[in-house]
């Protein structure tokens, strides 16, 4: 388990590390921010968590850009508190964004026409992962996606 206080950067107003909630170790990852406005250094403190369990080889800028896309969308579309949790399937990571927003259809994921902004993020996240899927339940929506990483055979330790 990794000590949340010595992962809170430097600078930071204690108050907004209050809105968060964080477990991180080697069966998984998990945390959830009170308000998406809390958000800053989450893609930080996930990238570091993920290069300490996963092969050399894995695509971490993948992982992290679908990460921050997941994120964005929650910030962009559904203020409110983020659940985010990376468990493993063995060597494999899935990843689940969880919001109280009002939901949205995965549809038809293609590159949007003429530069459009809507759902150029859906489109980079079906891009560099795979099983992209959105569920509702209970006025809460979790998108869950594999990440583009394997796990080491022997993990390392939680967040660095």
């Amino acid at each position: 388990m990794t000590n949340l206080v010595e992962r809170v950067p430097h600078g930071r107003p204690p108050d907004q590390a209050a809105g968060w909630t964080l477990k991180a170790d080697s069966s998984g990852f998990s945390f959830r921010i009170a308000d998406a406005s809390l958000a800053n250094n989450a893609r930080t403190i996930f990238q570091r968590y993920l290069t300490s369990q996963v092969d050399p080889d894995s695509d971490v800028d993948g992982a992290e850009l679908i990460f921050g896309e997941l994120l964005g969308n929650v910030a962009r579309h559904a203020p409110g508190a983020i659940d985010v949790r990376l468990r493993w399937n063995g060597p494999v990571a899935i990843l689940e964004v969880g919001d109280s927003g009002p939901g949205y259809a995965i549809g038809d994921v293609h590159l949007p026409a003429d530069f459009a902004e809507s759902r150029r993020g859906l489109f980079l996240v079906a891009a560099f992962g795979r099983d992209l899927r959105v569920r509702h339940h209970e006025g809460h929506t979790t998108t869950t996606v594999t990440l583009p990483v394997m796990r080491r055979r022997s993990p390392g330790s939680a967040v660095r």
